[in-house]
């Protein structure tokens, strides 16, 4: 009995494993398509805030609107009938320039007159026109001061218009029609009302990505220092005022709610009385709270070089993390813990303009950047990024060098000689792998064409320096196609063999290899490949 209950025993127990296995995957879709609700129920609730705000704001700007204010005046003033409305262009007035007669000089003297400013001391010229010149240097003084009054403020009774001067230019600023007279030396307090933003034009795309999404029923971009919320329905504008000069990038939070955006680094205003900050005037990333439209984080002030040209939450985690490139030099790539806005880690990334980066939608440590000529993929690691570069399938990024394609299969090596200096250099060696003491044959394909460098092959004992056997220099006969080269090895010790490649004077100097075989003279024919590594 005991032998036959055994087996139904485990029929049950696989069955109930089943139904427990179906029961947990449906649960977890029905988990997946809550948390899609969710999301959408934050997405409705921040439109319904925005909305209350909106009537809010509107409500206060209807009962706090200021009125016209009314000057009176003993005398009436009598305007002289004009448009209802100026342009720019019909206010500005630009006054020729005057030009000063210079006395003529004497036929009989021909001693040349010195130039001289109006503020020239009479003293420190000599000569028989010490007279002559003072009288001229009274007249340009008071020319000059004549000048200088005639740019201060002068308020028009007859036109009704104050002219103001900016920056050597006269600006005629007209009136109200009820203004009749006007002070230019009364000092007034200055209103309580303030200007406020309320329609921006323009849109920032010439030099930057990923910077258009759709949030909430909003469409959100930046132009200059203003990252504008815009409403394509209701044709109304927010802004957000956070930023101290150009914003650079921008980037939507998983919760559909918050936003990050980077800025430039700004510029030092020495004419103001006031100054800045000195942690303003630094690139950094602000987060802020796309409904209420306050500030939550400002994250990196320091770290960045120049601007942010690029940012990206984390997907897996939920936007735990936010990872920056800026524009350094070397494309420095930092990630962020986002709540409590400390550094994780950073490292240096492309010397080439990174136009792109994001993290993995699956895996929450993955990062991956794109670039001129360049994918790399970056893995978070125990406080660290680690690096492995991609392989493009097919020609290298310069051009009019390097191949078209690999000679065997989809890969090969070459050596990227943009933006490194001339005589650099890039080995590859067998240093890390045990060879038995016996002579070799080494059999490759290489590729040169354009303004190449050299190329050459070493060969040794591990404990003494290195030989050269063999090296190409230069652009190579029929330069398109690859070239197979076989090269005997002699018998060492502890062979160690090395190819190393030398940058030329040119950036189109790409040198590449291909389909590398190591072997023994007993087998010439056959291939017997050995791990190579770089170094």
């Amino acid at each position: 009995m005991e032998e036959q209950s055994a087996p139904k025993q485990d029929g049950l127990l696989r069955q109930d494993q089943v139904e427990v296995c179906e029961r947990v995957t449906y649960l977890e879709k029905k988990v997946r398509v809550q948390e899609d609700e969710i999301v959408c129920l934050k997405s409705a609730v921040a439109d319904i805030l925005r909305r209350l705000n909106q009537v809010e704001a509107e409500k206060a700007q209807n009962s706090i609107l200021p009125t016209k204010p009314v000057f009176k005046s003993s005398t009436p003033h009598k305007t002289t009938p004009r448009t209802p409305r100026r342009t720019p262009l019909d206010n500005v007035y630009v006054t020729p320039p005057t030009r000063h007669s210079t006395p003529p000089s004497s036929a009989k003297s021909r001693t040349p007159i010195k130039k001289w400013g109006s503020m020239t001391n009479s003293t420190e010229l000599n000569g028989s026109h010490n007279v002559r010149r003072s009288v001229s240097q009274t007249n340009l003084l008071s020319r000059s001061q004549q000048k200088q009054g005639s740019k201060d403020p002068q308020w028009n009774s007859e036109e009704g218009n104050l002219r103001i001067y900016l920056r050597g230019r006269p600006v005629s600023l007209y009136a109200p029609s009820d203004l009749s007279d006007y002070s230019v030396d009364k000092e007034v307090t200055t209103p309580d009302q303030k200007l406020q933003l309320e329609y921006v034009f323009g849109y920032r795309g010439r030099d930057c990505r990923s910077n258009l999404y759709y949030l909430n029923g909003e469409v959100i971009y930046f132009c200059a220092g203003v990252v504008v919320l815009h409403n394509p329905e209701e044709q109304t504008q927010r802004h957000y005022l956070g930023h101290t000069d150009d914003v650079k990038c921008l980037a939507i939070h998983p919760d559909k709610v918050r936003v990050a955006t980077g800025q430039v680094a700004g510029h030092d205003r020495k004419d103001s009385k006031k100054k800045k900050e000195e942690s303003d005037k630094k690139p950094h990333v602000r987060i802020w709270h796309s409904t209420s439209l306050n500030t939550l984080h400002v994250i990196g002030i320091g770290d960045f070089d120049r601007s942010v040209c690029c940012l990206s939450f984390s997907k897996q985690d939920g936007g735990a993390k936010l990872c920056v490139v800026d524009e350094s030099n070397e494309h420095e790539l930092f990630v962020y813990d986002v709540e409590k806005g400390r550094k994780l880690a950073n490292t240096k990334g492309s010397q080439d303009p990174v136009l792109a980066v994001e993290f993995h939608p699956s895996e929450p440590n993955s990062i991956i950047d794109v670039g001129k000529g360049h994918i790399q993929f970056w893995t978070l690691e125990s406080g660290k990024l680690t690096k492995k570069s991609g392989v493009f399938d097919g020609g290298t990024p310069s051009s009019n060098t390097g191949p078209t394609k690999a000679a065997e299969g989809s890969y090969y090596m070459y050596t990227k000689v943009s933006n490194i200096a001339s005589g650099s250099r890039a080995v590859l060696t067998t240093e890390s792998a045990s060879l038995t003491a016996s002579s070799f044959c080494l059999s490759f394909q290489y590729h040169m064409k354009g303004l190449p460098g050299t190329l050459k092959v070493f060969a040794g004992d591990k404990t003494s320096s290195l030989t050269s056997i063999w090296e190409k220099s230069g652009v190579q006969p029929n330069p398109d196609q690859w070239k197979n080269v076989t090269i005997e090895i002699p018998q060492f010790n502890n062979p160690v063999i090395s190819i190393e490649g030398t940058r030329g004077n040119s950036f189109r100097g790409d040198i590449a290899i291909d389909d590398l075989i190591l072997k023994t003279p007993s087998r010439c024919c056959r291939k017997w490949y050995v791990i190579i590594s770089t170094s």
